[in-house]
């Protein structure tokens, strides 16, 4: 059976001991850190700076945030486009497939595909009503781009809320009515800088590991002025609605846009996380499961924006929600996760550093900024 490489312990990255905290222990970490990266483009750590009370509270709100009418959540809904995810967004409003359409197949389905069924089977439940779904009432997607008419339309069977900065004014966080869940906006907030803070400390350390000149990375992250935190809720749903034959996963096969990305899920254990193992990328590129050893444990995810950067030296993770192993499970249970896309400010170029090209390896990827990237991408998503 394939086994993941073990959790990291990040006490030298952000413990208070001296000792722990010394050049040799951070160096050890951030080496073996970019060992991890390296090889399967995502690293499993544990004690960095989300503390458990953090986590906790953060869930607790996750929870009841989603367990809200559905009226209360789509009055701070995203309203789509190509600016910045801030807010609500419903059943499968996301469409992660398209952002890799190498990475899946979509059988039985002739041109139209779900374009043509009916508004409420093709974004409230999938390829037909279930009753094990949420029954939501029919929810209006976004115009959709006449030039892309003719092709399904395969959905993500999630729900998600978007923080943005704190302090973005261009883009703000639409606020939930106070007497609706009184903590949320400041406990969502917290968790946000706790985050943050992880992703900054992660970000020198892969810097470091990568022998780079101090800011090198970090100097154009700009500690993360671009990062959104996206809770993600997967309802309970029968197991037929993520079926192969079907148009609809939890998430499909894809990879993040931001220079790291760190999720948390709600408990230990298998959820439904999976992750493409690159040893079978000439064999089609098969996944396995990655499992939370503690509740706590955090997920570093490499984003297209870190390989763009390194000029491909480290690889983007390509990352899915698949169904639980359990055979013969008819309803598949919910899941949550809590996930920072951790990106660089609009005015970046995400075009390669100097100190990865040279004459035997020249720039693989354009200059762009993190703005016009954004933008591509998310007039696709919604």
């Amino acid at each position: 059976m394939f086994r993941w490489l073990p959790t990291l312990d990040a006490a030298p990255v952000f413990s208070a001991n001296h000792a722990a905290a010394s050049p040799h222990a951070r160096q050890a970490f951030a080496s073996e850190l970019i060992a991890h990266l390296k090889q399967h483009g995502f690293a499993r750590v544990r004690n960095h700076a989300v503390t458990p009370p953090t986590r906790a509270a953060l869930f607790d709100q996750h929870r009841q945030f989603f367990a809200l009418p559905l009226d209360a959540k789509l009055g701070v809904r995203h309203p789509g486009g190509e600016a910045p995810a801030r807010g609500y967004s419903p059943w499968a409003y996301e469409k992660t497939a398209v952002l890799r359409p190498d990475l899946h197949r979509t059988p039985n389905l002739g041109p139209g595909g779900l374009h043509k069924r009916s508004n409420r089977a093709a974004t409230a439940h999938g390829p037909e009503p279930t009753a094990a779904a949420v029954d939501y009432p029919n929810i209006p997607t976004p115009s959709a781009d006449p030039a892309q008419s003719d092709e399904p339309r395969l959905l993500d069977a999630r729900e998600q809320f978007a923080v943005g900065p704190p302090r973005d004014v261009h883009f703000p966080t639409p606020q939930l009515a106070s007497d609706l869940l009184p903590d949320f906006t400041t406990t969502t907030q917290i968790a946000y800088q706790d985050i943050r803070t992880t992703c900054v400390k992660l970000v020198s350390a892969i810097e470091q590991g990568l022998g780079v000149p101090p800011n090198a990375i970090s100097g154009p992250a700009v500690g993360g002025a671009g990062a959104e935190l996206n809770l993600n809720f997967y309802p309970q749903v029968e197991r037929r609605v993520l079926d192969y034959e079907s148009t609809m996963r939890r998430i499909w096969p894809h990879s993040d846009l931001g220079v790291v990305s760190a999720l948390m899920q709600d408990g230990a254990g298998a959820s439904g996380l999976e992750l493409q193992v690159r040893e079978a990328d000439e064999a089609g590129g098969a996944f396995a499961p990655v499992d939370m050893e503690q509740e706590g444990d955090l997920v570093l995810f490499v984003g297209d924006t870190l390989e763009r950067w390194t000029n491909g030296y480290l690889r983007a993770a390509i990352h899915r929600v698949g169904l639980p192993s359990a055979s013969g499970l008819k309803t598949v249970p919910e899941r949550r996760s809590a996930v920072m896309f951790y990106r660089a400010p609009p005015t970046a170029s995400l075009g390669p550093l100097p100190y990865f090209v040279n004459a035997s390896n020249p720039a693989r990827y354009e200059q762009v900024t993190a703005s016009e990237y954004l933008k591509q991408h998310n007039r696709r998503l919604y």
